[in-house]
This record gives C-alpha cells, structure tokens and sequence, in this order.
C-alpha cells in the first residue's frame, strides 16, 4: 500500500487523525476541482465539505485498488453533478477564478511587480471566463487533465469513460479556449 492508500485504511478504520491528514493532503485539490466546476467558492467549499462527509461514511467498504486521488475525485464528480442538477446549474460557471493568479492578488508579494500581477490576475479571469463557455462534459476533462495534472488513464476512470474520449475532449475543449482566448485583431 501506498502512502494514500494507508490513510485511507486508517479512515476506514474509524481513524480521526487519519482522516484529518486525508483532508490536510485532499482537502484543497477536491476545493479547486469543485470550484473550478462549479465557480462558487462558498458553493465548492460546501462541496468539499459534503465529499469529505461522504468519504467518512463510505471508508468501510473503501477497498485499496486504485489511487485514493481518483476515488476522491470520482465522489466529487459525482456529488458536483448531483447537485448541480438539482440546482440546475450543471453549464453554468461563474465567480472569481481561483488560481495561483487570483490568490496573488489577494496576498502582497513583493517579489512580483503590480503590473505582472495584474496582467496575470487578468490572464486568468479571461481563462475563467472561457472555461465557462465549454460544456460540463469539456470541462470536467479539460479541469482534471489540464488544471489537476491527471493522466488521462485516471481521468477516464473518474468521468467514467474511454480514454480515447478524454483525450479528444481535452482537444476539443483546447480549440475552443484558443478559439475564445485569441487575442482580436
């Protein structure tokens, strides 16, 4: 067993302290993921809170196959599509990006002049806001492969599909952020 795996057989254990460092190590990618789904910080931190509430319940019949990151991520997906259905929300983005740049503005780094921090603030809620132009189907691929850095073996696990399909939306989901992102004439 893995270092995660190991955590995740002390949650299902019933360990406290085992399941505080799966949230210390989770707790924020599970955060960024559902934001960047859903756009609604206090709605991703709900979320999160809700995943992590599942995964408590659900630790008993956790089995170690697998990287626990996926399983995470699987529970986040599904809770974000469940409840974006009842909400009726399931296109919709918006809110302020959450990304390294967006973090940056709301922090005082000196190492970084106000004009770069601006250009990289406004970077990204151009990002942002093409990421709300793709389909939930595009997004959901295009967050974990491009933004979470997961493979695409582990991201057809997660969204439930083939990996030829995850890779052709992750390309499909790029062309149609370049198209949105290309600078006017």
């Amino acid at each position: 067993m893995d270092a995660d795996q190991q955590l995740m057989a002390g949650v299902r254990a019933g360990d406290r302290g085992a399941f505080e460092a799966l949230y210390s190590r989770f707790g924020s990618p599970v955060m960024r993921f559902l934001y960047r789904l859903c756009g609604d910080r206090t709605l991703a931190e709900d979320l999160t809170q809700d995943v992590f509430l599942k995964v408590w319940r659900a630790a008993a019949g956790w089995r170690p196959v697998g990287k626990v990151s996926t399983w995470l991520f699987q529970i986040a997906k599904h809770h974000w599509w469940n409840e974006a259905a009842k909400r009726g929300r399931r296109a919709t983005v918006r809110g302020t990006p959450w990304t390294a740049a967006s973090e940056a503005e709301a922090t005082d780094d000196g190492g970084i002049p106000p004009t770069e921090r601006i250009a990289r603030v406004e970077a990204a809620r151009a990002v942002d806001a093409a990421l709300a132009t793709l389909s939930p189907k595009l997004r959901l691929v295009f967050v974990l492969v491009r933004l979470e850095g997961v493979s695409y073996a582990e991201t057809a696990e997660i969204a439930d599909i083939p990996v030829g399909t995850v890779k052709s939306r992750a390309a499909a989901a790029e062309a149609a952020l370049r198209k949105v992102l290309r600078p006017k004439p």
